[in-house]
């Protein structure tokens, strides 16, 4: 008996069928697609604090937010226009960061 176990055609079949359960298997499996989602919030600007020489970004702060935002020195010149009209008209636009803890703006727009 231990004769077959030895033999190659013996060992080609058993990793064969170990090769095609795992592929099935990995087939079957639910596929798990997160999408990394960016998050879009609706403020109005409070303030904007232009940075010194040494900062690379800006900072902003919203009405009704205690938290400070970064728009970074090399973002699209019109996010920063679009924050400034805000301030001055106390008008709301949208902030779109990376997710909910991040205080990194990425992309500003009117609503």
């Amino acid at each position: 008996m231990t004769n077959h176990i030895k033999s190659p055609a013996y060992r080609l079949c058993v990793l064969g069928l170990f090769f095609m359960l795992f592929s099935i298997q990995s087939f079957a499996a639910p596929k798990h697609r997160t999408k990394k989602k960016s998050i879009e919030d609706t403020m109005t600007v409070a303030a904007i604090r232009i940075p010194n020489s040494s900062e690379t970004f800006v900072r902003v702060t919203f009405v009704r937010s205690q938290r400070f935002y970064k728009l970074p020195n090399d973002a699209n010149p019109n996010y920063l226009d679009l924050l400034k009209a805000s301030e001055k008209n106390h008008a709301p636009v949208i902030i779109k960061r990376k997710d909910v803890a991040s205080d990194i703006i990425l992309g500003v727009r009117k609503p």
